[in-house]
């Protein structure tokens, strides 16, 4: 009897072996093939496919063989074969569609503005979400970024008014406050200095001003209390972009490996402390306007879906990712900008004397949202910035069934790549100048800039586009106006043009600037 059972254990360990076996050799081996030979028959073809790591091996290659290039000059902004080798290459070998493959999982990229309508124009959850890799997850959690259907819904419910109008007021007052701590700062640095100018990191300031505000959008009054889960959340965004190119194998973000120790370790620091504030609140009694207490109102509210503790937090680390991302990486190359086409540094700070100033004619004022209204030079120069300078290179969908796709027939599961800073450079979009600095394109709108409404993708479009894009907006414009106000400034000569994509677009070593005091012995607020 024991034989027998004995037996039968080892023959059902082999059953299960073997179909483990087989299903790996499907995902790995005949799907991708036969979805290459798909894809080739209807004339979409692309770099081969390679056992596991599908296309990522060869990216990462490409990624590495560019750092060691020289610098880019000043004044260019074609920087696509810097940051995405890989999508220069095959986008000149292929065309504007092409295969690609994310491990095994296949990759349509594509500039053809009908398909890149169609994906997210889409409102049948057709093309969802999916960022594949899961060290993305870590860093947005399971929030408004990465959920879909009716998750994404309940989520959209209860998080999109801490973007209504009314709440965007306070975003430009704390904006201003955290402003007139940097300027103070700035000053201090110029007068320990020689009295007239100091060396600056723009894109230092710029990652702690950003910060500075989205912690008290997200925890009000107890923000100091979440900075060191702040600070935590960005060192698991550095790990997450060391794993980019790791092979997408299922389970191995469940491995007892050393990046895996410290993104768990990270992670749950990071969601015990968010608990306890969470908690509290509840106890405090008192909601507050900021995040945390819109979701603890919907909590209470008998006509809104509440999320869980687990979903609030992922809401916590999905605004504090792309709230502060956005915003810092936005300002930083607009000051660049401004310091290589001073002409408009000049230009803006005209404006800004001009159309800010108090009910007497005096000292420039920036105290509502309808003063950052008049600005419209300042408002065409971020277009041309976020044209030229994307925060998000590219944007990632996943079909949930089978489906046509400007004439092209998609299997299920299919990613597909939009590669936003190539359709900003498209000179069929933008006209022949498309790789060149012009904010007066914008003089009539982007309707006016381009010839289609996809063609700005900064903060995406349709249901699925980016609610915080006039929070963003209002930060920087906010920023800007006082920064142009108090001083000017320029290059560093130790400034080296390197953009590189870390989530979002940065400077690779930094952007030092040089600033100098235009109001000597003035104080330091505005």
């Amino acid at each position: 009897m024991e034989a027998t059972m004995v037996e039968i254990v080892h023959t059902l360990a082999a059953i299960l072996i073997l179909w483990l076996i087989w299903r790996s050799l499907w995902h790995l081996v005949w799907r991708p093939y036969a979805v290459a030979g798909w894809f080739e028959r209807q004339g979409i073809r692309g770099p081969p496919y390679r056992f596991v790591l599908g296309s990522l091996w060869e990216m990462k290659q490409m990624l590495i063989a560019e750092r060691g290039k020289t610098p880019l000059d000043i004044g260019s902004h074609d920087y696509t074969s810097r940051v995405s080798p890989f999508f220069h290459k095959w986008a000149a070998d292929y065309g504007k569609t092409f295969l690609y493959w994310l491990g095994p999982t296949p990759t349509i990229y594509s500039t053809d503005l009908e398909l890149v309508k169609q994906v997210l124009e889409d409102r049948t959850e057709l093309f969802q979400k999916d960022y594949l890799n899961p060290s993305l997850e870590r860093i947005f959690g399971k929030g408004l970024l990465t959920t879909n259907g009716d998750d994404w819904k309940r989520h959209r419910r209860v998080v999109y008014p801490i973007f209504y109008h009314e709440n965007l007021k306070s975003v430009s007052a704390m904006t201003r406050e955290s402003t007139q701590k940097m300027i103070a700062q700035w000053c201090n640095l110029i007068e320990k200095g020689d009295g007239h100018q100091a060396e600056i990191d723009m894109g230092c300031y710029a990652e702690e001003l950003t910060l500075g505000v989205i912690e008290r959008v997200i925890f009000g009054a107890h923000y100091k209390e979440a900075r060191e889960g702040f600070a935590e959340g960005k060192e698991i965004q550095k790990l997450a972009v060391r794993a980019f190119a790791d092979p997408q194998i299922p389970g191995l973000r469940y491995l007892p490996t050393r990046r895996n120790f410290q993104a768990w370790k990270l992670d749950r620091s990071i969601t015990s402390k968010t608990t306890r504030l969470i908690k509290e609140r509840l106890a405090s009694g008192v909601d507050g306007d900021d995040l945390i207490g819109l979701m603890l109102r919907a909590s209470k509210s008998e006509e809104v879906e509440s999320l869980s503790s687990d979903e609030m937090i992922s809401e916590c680390k999905t605004i504090f990712a792309a709230g502060q991302d956005t915003g810092a990486t936005l300002l930083t190359w607009g000051m660049f900008l401004l310091t290589i086409y001073p002409e408009w540094q000049e230009r803006l700070r005209e404006e800004v004397l001009r159309e800010c100033r108090d009910d007497d004619g005096d000292a420039p004022y920036i105290n509502s949202i309808q003063a950052l209204g008049k600005l419209k030079l300042l408002n065409m120069f971020l277009l041309e910035t976020l044209r030229l300078y994307s925060p998000l290179p590219f944007l990632l969908r996943k079909t949930a069934s089978d489906t046509t796709l400007a004439n092209i027939k998609f299997r299920k599961g299919t990613m597909i790549t939009i590669p936003v800073m190539m359709l900003h450079r498209s000179k069929e979009i933008w006209g022949l100048d498309a790789d060149e600095f012009n904010p007066m394109r914008f003089e009539k709108g982007v309707l006016g800039a381009a010839n289609n409404t996809y063609a700005m993708l900064a903060f995406s479009c349709g249901p699925r586009g980016c609610p915080g894009r006039n929070y963003t907006m209002i930060e920087v414009q906010t920023v800007m106006t006082m920064i142009l106000r108090r001083f000017s400034f320029s290059l560093s000569s130790q400034y080296v043009h390197m953009p590189r994509n870390f989530i979002s677009l940065a400077p690779r070593y930094g952007l030092p600037l040089i600033v100098r005091n235009l109001l000597d012995g003035e104080k330091s607020d505005i």
